[in-house]
C-alpha cells in the first residue's frame, strides 16, 4: 500500500530499480535536467519550437503520432453553428447524452458531462466530494494510480492511500475514514485491473455508502470490447470518467463523465467554480466522436499492438519489452539499462530513466517527426517509451520494420550523448 499526505508526500522515499528516488507525485524518479514540473514544461516548450522549425520545412504530413492519441475534433459542417455558447446546445444536448450512456453502459437515471480533460473531471470528483482530513481510497492495477488522483486529493486537503488488493482496501475502509473510492480500470501503462476485484471494491464501497468512481480514461472502451469486461456503468459504480482521444475514440481531447445526478451536480458545481468544464464546441466535438466511433478500429488497433510487441521483443529482447493493450513498452529503466549497454562499462551514465527517454522522444521528434509523450506529454505524464501507432501512421513511416529500426537508433544516439548533462539539457530543453 502507498500512502501519501495531505501535500502529496509519501511517508517514506523509494528508489526506482536503477538506484533513483522516486517522486512520489509522479511515480519515476527527477535528475537534474527534468527536476521538476517546471523543467518538464520547458521540454515541452522546446518540443513545440521542434514541431514548429519541422512543419515549416517538410509540412504536416512530415510528422507521425504514435502516442496513441487522436486529438482530433470532428465537427459535421452542418452542425458548426452549435459551437455557440448559449443556444447551440439545445440543439446536441439530448444526442450527446444518448451517446454516452451507451458508451458507458447507463440509463436515463444517469446524467452526462464533459469536461476540458479528463484530468479536469477527476480533480473536480476529488475536490467535491472528498471530505478535508479524510482518505481517498485509489484502487490500482499493479501500479499507480494517474497523478491527476494525487493533485486533486492534495488540493482537498485529504490523504491517498493506493492500494491494488482486496485485502488492503478492506483495512483501509475499516478505518472509516474514507470518503471516496477511485477505481483505475485500466492504468495509463495499460494493466487492466480483473473485473472481479472491480465488482468487489464497488460492492464494498457501496456497503459502506462511500462514493466509487471509475477512472476509466481507456477502459471504458478496453474493457468490454477487448477483455470482455461490463461498460463503465454496468459495474454498479456511480461514477465513472473516460478520455475522448484514447483507445479508438478519435477526439477532441476531453473528458466524458456520466454517473448519479445529485454527485454530479455537486462535480459540475466544483468544475464551473474553477473552469474545468467544457465550453460547447468541445463538447460538440465529443458528440460527433462518439457518433463516429466504430469498434472494429479498436480491435484493428490492437492487432497491430501485438504486430508491435513481437518485432521489438525479437530486436530487444522480451525481458526488456512490455506488452500492453494497444501495442508495447520500453519501461523507462530498461531503457535506461539499455542505453547503459551500449555504452562502455566503465563510463558513467549520469542521467536519470526519465531523461533518457526524453532524450529519445526529443531525438525522434526532430530526425523522424515521431510524436510521443516523451517529447509532447504534459508534466506528470508517464515516462516509459509506450509505441500505440494506428495502422494508418505505421504504413505512412514504413511499417514495423521502419519503426524499429528509429527506435534503435534513438537508443544509440542517447547512448553516444548521455554521458554528458550538458549535451542531454541542449536536447531536452533547448538549453545548456
Amino acid at each position: 500500500m502507498f500512502d501519501q499526505n495531505q501535500n502529496g508526500e509519501s511517508a517514506s522515499i523509494s528508489l526506482d530499480r536503477t538506484g533513483h528516488p522516486i517522486d512520489p507525485s509522479v511515480g519515476y524518479a527527477r535528475g537534474t535536467i527534468l527536476s521538476s514540473p517546471l523543467d518538464e514544461s520547458k521540454r515541452f516548450q522546446h518540443a513545440m519550437r521542434l514541431v514548429q522549425r519541422r512543419a515549416i520545412t517538410k509540412g504536416a504530413s512530415s510528422f507521425f503520432n504514435f502516442t496513441g492519441l487522436h486529438r482530433d475534433c470532428p465537427l459535421p459542417p452542418d452542425k458548426v453553428a452549435f459551437a455557440e455558447e448559449w443556444i447551440g446546445p439545445a440543439f446536441f444536448r439530448d444526442e450527446l447524452a444518448g451517446l454516452a450512456r451507451e458508451h458507458f453502459g447507463g440509463g436515463a437515471e444517469h446524467d452526462v458531462a464533459v469536461f476540458n480533460r479528463a484530468t479536469a473531471g477527476i480533480i473536480a470528483t476529488c475536490l467535491a466530494l472528498s471530505r478535508p482530513g479524510s482518505t481517498v481510497l485509489s484502487v490500482i492495477p499493479v501500479t499507480r494510480s494517474h497523478p491527476s488522483i494525487a493533485r486533486g486529493v492534495g488540493l482537498a486537503n485529504a490523504r491517498l492511500a493506493e492500494v491494488s488488493t482486496l485485502s488492503e482496501v478492506e483495512e483501509c475502509l475499516s478505518s472509516g475514514q474514507v470518503s471516496l473510492i477511485v477505481i483505475t480500470g485500466v492504468s495509463s501503462e495499460l494493466q487492466v485491473m480483473e473485473e472481479e476485484v472491480l465488482l468487489d471494491v464497488v460492492r464494498l464501497g457501496k456497503a459502506r455508502g462511500i462514493p466509487t468512481f471509475l477512472d476509466d480514461a481507456y477502459g471504458a472502451r478496453l474493457r468490454p470490447l477487448i477483455y470482455g469486461q461490463r461498460k463503465t456503468l454496468e459495474t454498479g459504480v456511480e461514477m465513472g470518467i473516460t478520455s475522448c482521444d484514447k483507445a479508438g475514440l478519435g477526439g477532441p481531447r476531453a473528458g466524458l463523465m456520466a454517473g448519479r445526478p445529485d454527485l454530479m451536480d455537486r462535480v459540475l458545481a466544483k468544475a464551473a467554480e474553477l473552469g474545468l468544464e467544457a465550453r460547447p464546441a468541445l463538447s460538440l466535438g465529443v458528440c460527433a466522436s462518439l457518433a463516429k466511433f466504430e469498434p472494429a478500429g479498436l480491435r484493428r488497433e490492437v492487432e497491430l499492438g501485438e504486430k508491435i510487441y513481437d518485432q521489438l521483443s525479437l530486436r530487444f529482447g522480451k525481458d526488456r519489452v512490455r506488452r500492453t493493450g494497444l501495442g508495447a513498452a520500453i519501461p523507462e529503466e530498461e531503457a535506461w539499462d539499455l542505453v547503459r549497454s551500449l555504452r562502455p562499462s566503465d563510463a558513467p551514465l549520469p542521467v536519470i530513466p526519465a531523461e533518457i527517454t526524453a532524450g529519445v522522444g526529443m531525438y525522434w521528434l526532430e530526425h523522424y517527426g515521431i510524436i510521443t509523450v516523451n517529447a509532447l506529454g504534459q508534466p506528470g505524464a508517464r515516462v516509459s517509451l509506450r509505441f500505440k501507432p494506428d495502422p494508418c501512421e505505421i504504413e505512412r513511416f514504413g511499417g514495423i520494420s521502419a519503426l524499429v529500426e528509429a527506435i534503435d537508433d534513438g537508443l544509440r544516439h542517447i547512448a553516444e550523448k548521455s554521458g554528458s548533462i550538458a549535451e542531454m539539457k541542449q536536447l531536452i530543453l533547448g538549453e545548456v
